[in-house]
């Protein structure tokens, strides 16, 4: 049956989804407050703010977007109002892709009939997805052009993670990854690394004989980290690891709009599938070592340093970015590679005071931006 791509745009317009952690400011475990928070915000936030699997994780979302500027002025405010409601209910949000030592087996599923389904088949797999990530759709013209966007988003996907990486710690421990998310996700099915579709039909033909074996309803039970998003007419990225700071997030928002478009307009773009036994390795790399790996380059046939590969990135992808207005926001890649991801923070903060509060509250306080719209 054919999967019917909604057709899109050649502007590249994008949207954002943040999932946050909901945390009780005094002791830095997560609270199961999602429901109170969703009874008590005013109407025009109905539409920003979704439930995700647990009841102590919420989801802002920008709406569609024509450039990466006016979804950074989106998140602000929602991460500034949802912020406010938040506290107004005993609580705080913060950013990171895991909680640094709450533990899964205490965190409570949301009645959501979805949730229940991915919760009765997935058992302990879905329990242990205390997880936070960060999503960037970004809209093009046509199913065969998202297929030639997901293959060149995937081949970047490591490097992408890489500057993301921001989950050093899960259930209290050090796992010795800058990415522990990634990990954790990975025992999903149908997560990870996407197939490399060599066109539209393959990808349908996948989502197909998957429904027709059983193993889903629907493309969206696809968790890969880059994949096709039919009904929204977009690509969407998904590797990415919540980001405490609202301006990384916004560099990596723009990064991935110009790798999209890069992939669509330039000459000399690659065609076709990409080499996702190269990807696998270098995305665990980058999971593992974060900007301090190196990855394989396919073409050049050697290692080459994540941070050498991100720089020349923002400076291949410059012309792109002056043409869609986002040159300042993509040069905040450059930040993230000089200053390091938010792991190194984490860290930095946790082995000079060995508490884990400490890590908690700077997650709090790098979330909120300028508070706005305060409950009255």
């Amino acid at each position: 049956m054919p999967v019917e791509f909604k057709l899109g745009n050649s502007g590249y317009t994008l949207g954002v989804e943040e999932e946050l952690c909901i945390v009780d400011a005094s002791t830095g475990e997560l609270v199961p407050k999602i429901e109170e928070i969703m009874s008590r915000l005013p109407e025009d936030l109905a539409e920003a703010v979704s439930y995700e699997l647990f009841q102590s994780v919420l989801e802002i979302k920008t709406p569609v977007c024509r450039t990466v500027g006016e979804a950074e002025r989106v998140l602000r405010e929602l991460r500034g109002r949802v912020g406010s409601w938040t506290a107004a209910c005993g609580a705080s949000l913060a950013s990171a892709g895991t909680h640094p030592f709450s533990r899964y087996r205490d965190q409570k599923v949301t009645e959501h009939e979805r949730y229940r389904q991915v919760i009765e088949e997935l058992r302990w797999v879905a329990t242990r997805e205390v997880i936070f990530g960060q999503h960037v759709h970004v809209a093009v013209p046509g199913p065969e052009e998202a297929i030639q966007a997901h293959n060149r988003l995937a081949e970047q996907a490591p490097l992408l993670l890489a500057l993301s990486a921001n989950s050093p710690y899960w259930q209290g421990m050090d796992t010795g990854f800058e990415s522990s998310r990634v990990q954790i996700f990975e025992t999903f099915p149908r997560a990870g690394m996407p197939p490399a579709f060599p066109e539209y039909a393959a990808f349908e033909a996948y989502v197909d004989l998957m429904v027709e074996c059983g193993a889903m309803d629907d493309y969206t039970f696809c968790w890969w980290d880059v994949r096709p998003h039919p009904k929204l007419g977009t690509i969407e990225l998904r590797v990415l690891d919540s980001q405490t700071h609202l301006r990384h997030a916004v560099a990596l928002t723009a990064l991935t709009q110009c790798i999209v478009a890069s992939s669509l307009e330039d000459e000399d773009a690659p065609k076709g599938p990409y080499h996702r036994d190269i990807a696998l390795e270098n995305k665990w790399r980058a999971s593992r070592r974060g900007l301090d790996a190196a990855f394989f380059d396919v073409d050049e046939r050697r290692n080459v340093p994540a941070r050498d590969l991100a720089r020349a990135a923002v400076e291949r992808l410059r012309p792109h970015a002056q043409q869609l207005g986002c040159e300042e926001e993509l040069l905040g890649v450059l930040e993230i590679v000089e200053g390091g991801s938010g792991s190194r923070r984490q860290r930095e903060i946790y082995e000079k005071s060995g508490d884990f509060l400490d890590v908690v509250a700077f997650l709090i306080e790098g979330t909120r931006p300028a508070l706005a719209g305060e409950p009255s």
